[in-house]
């Protein structure tokens, strides 16, 4: 029965999550998908490390910073910069792209 009570609960805990995700902006969701595994914060993340290095713990966490300008992260994301790659519009569409620049460009709360 205890057996039960914890498979039923990771369940519910997974469903609780995946319900969150799809709520959050498309932007959001797009950054978790392609970003955060580089650009996430906390240790382990060389995207965020790298610009912890250049720019200071103050702006290494994309989703922190108040300085991203929408046609900058696009021209980044597709020509790449860096060890970072380039993303084409195979791999992430223009509207895609728009939304995720939009979001870090906190264009959303305007």
């Amino acid at each position: 029965m205890r057996e039960i009570h914890s498979l039923f609960a990771v369940l519910l805990l997974v469903a609780t999550a995946a319900q969150a995700q799809q709520q959050a902006p498309a932007g959001k969701r797009l950054f978790d998908r392609y970003c955060a595994e580089c650009h996430a914060p906390s240790f382990g993340h060389p995207g965020t490390q790298r610009l912890a290095l250049k720019k200071g713990a103050a702006d290494a966490v994309l989703e922190q910073r108040k300085d991203l300008n929408a046609d900058y992260v696009r021209a980044v994301v597709r020509s790449g910069l860096m060890e970072m790659p380039p993303f084409r519009p195979t791999e992430l569409a223009d509207r895609e792209l728009a939304d995720l620049a939009s979001y870090l460009a906190k264009e959303r709360a305007r």
